[in-house]
C-alpha cells in the first residue's frame, strides 16, 4: 500500500461522501418531484455499471467499450424472466446479473487469450450490434414489464407515490451490491486481480491462474452491468432497443476513464457516483436549457454534450500528466 492510499484523508473523504449519499437517499425521494426521483433512480442503477467498469479498468487494467450493451442484456433477461417465466419482480435483478455474467464470459473467453486491446474491440462490436439484435428479438416497439412495484402498506407510501418505493428498491439492491463488491475486492481476490494487472508473470509464478481470474473479473464486471439493466426497468416498466445505442457505451467508457483518474477522484469505488451523476443529469440539464444547445456554429458546438465529455477527458489527462511529472520530480 502506498503512502497516498494509507493516508487518512481519502478514508475521511469517502466516509463523508457516504454520509452525503445516505442523506440524499432518504431526503430526495420524499421532497423531489416524481420526474427527478425517476432520474435519481436511474442514476443509482448506473452506479453499478460504473462499478463494473471501474473493476475492469482500474483494478484489472482491461478495457470495455460495450457495457451499454451488457446493460441491455440484463434488462432483456430480467423482463422476460418476469413476463415469460413468472419470476417475482423483486428477484428479476438476479436474472439480469446472471445474464450479464454469462454474456461477459462468452466475450471474455476468446478475447482474453489475445492482447488486451481485443477485449475493447470485441465489446465495441457488441455495443454496435446489440440494438439490432434486440430489435430482431423483441420487435420495433417497446416491450412492457407485466408487473408493477406497488408500495407495501407497511411503508406508509401512498399508491400514487410509487416512485418513492421504486427508488428505495433500486437503492437497496445497489447498496448490497456495493457492499459485496467492496468486501470481495478488499480480500485476497482483490489483491490477486491487481497482481494480474501489474505483474501477471509473477502472479502466475505464485500459482495464480491469470486467465481464469481475468475471465471471472470480466464476468463479474458484466454481471454488474446486467444487474443495473434489470434495475433500470423498475421505474420505467418497459424495454426498448433505443435505450442502448452505441453512444451509451462510449459515454460510460469516457466517464470511467475521466473520473477514475487519480488526479480527479482517485481510483476509488466512490468515483462511480459523480460519473453516474454526469451521465444521467447532464442531458437533463441541457434539455432544460434549449437555448443553450440550439445555437449554431462554434458556440453551439462548444455547448454540446459530446464536447463537454471531450473537455472532461482532456482535463483528466492534463491533471494526470501534471501529477505524474510531480511524482517523478519528487522521486528524483
Amino acid at each position: 500500500m502506498t503512502d497516498r492510499e494509507s493516508a487518512p484523508w481519502p478514508a475521511l473523504a469517502t466516509a463523508a461522501s457516504l454520509l452525503v449519499i445516505a442523506a440524499l437517499v432518504v431526503v430526495v425521494p420524499l421532497q423531489a418531484s416524481s420526474t427527478f426521483v425517476t432520474d435519481f433512480t436511474q442514476l443509482a442503477a448506473f452506479c453499478l455499471v460504473f462499478a463494473g467498469l471501474w473493476l475492469l479498468t482500474h483494478r484489472m487494467g482491461l478495457l470495455s467499450v460495450g457495457h451499454g450493451a451488457l446493460t441491455g442484456v440484463g434488462a432483456y433477461a430480467a423482463l422476460h424472466a418476469v413476463n415469460d417465466f413468472g419470476l417475482p419482480p423483486m428477484l428479476m435483478p438476479l436474472a439480469g446479473f446472471a445474464a450479464g455474467c454469462a454474456v461477459g464470459a462468452l466475450l471474455g473467453v476468446p478475447a482474453l487469450r489475445l492482447p488486451k486491446a481485443y477485449l475493447a474491440l470485441l465489446t465495441l462490436s457488441a455495443a454496435v450490434a446489440f440494438p439490432i439484435v434486440l430489435r430482431q428479438l423483441d420487435g420495433p416497439l417497446p416491450v412492457t414489464l407485466d408487473s408493477e412495484f406497488i408500495p407495501p402498506a407497511w411503508t406508509g407510501i401512498a399508491p400514487n407515490d410509487e416512485h418513492i418505493w421504486e427508488f428505495w428498491v433500486v437503492a437497496a439492491w445497489v447498496a448490497v451490491a456495493f457492499w459485496l463488491l467492496r468486501g470481495l475486492l478488499s480480500g485476497p481476490i482483490g489483491r490477486a486481480l491487481v497482481a494480474t494487472r501489474d505483474e501477471p508473470t509473477a502472479a502466475a509464478t505464485f500459482g495464480v491462474s491469470v486467465y481464469r481470474l481475468r475471465l471471472a473479473g470480466v464476468s463479474l464486471s458484466s454481471g454488474l452491468a446486467g444487474l443495473a439493466g434489470a434495475l433500470m426497468l423498475v421505474p420505467v416498466n418497459f424495454n426498448d432497443q433505443s435505450l442502448y445505442p452505441e453512444e451509451l457505451s462510449i459515454k460510460l467508457f469516457a466517464l470511467t476513464i475521466a473520473f477514475g483518474s487519480t488526479a480527479i477522484g482517485g481510483s476509488r469505488l466512490i468515483t462511480t457516483v459523480p460519473a453516474a451523476t454526469v451521465l444521467v443529469l447532464l442531458p437533463v440539464w441541457l434539455t432544460d436549457r434549449p437555448g443553450w444547445v440550439t445555437q449554431g456554429g462554434w458556440i453551439g458546438f462548444l455547448k454540446s454534450e459530446f464536447f463537454l465529455y471531450a473537455a472532461l477527458l482532456l482535463v483528466a489527462a492534463y491533471a494526470r500528466s501534471r501529477r505524474a511529472r510531480t511524482v517523478r520530480s519528487y522521486d528524483a
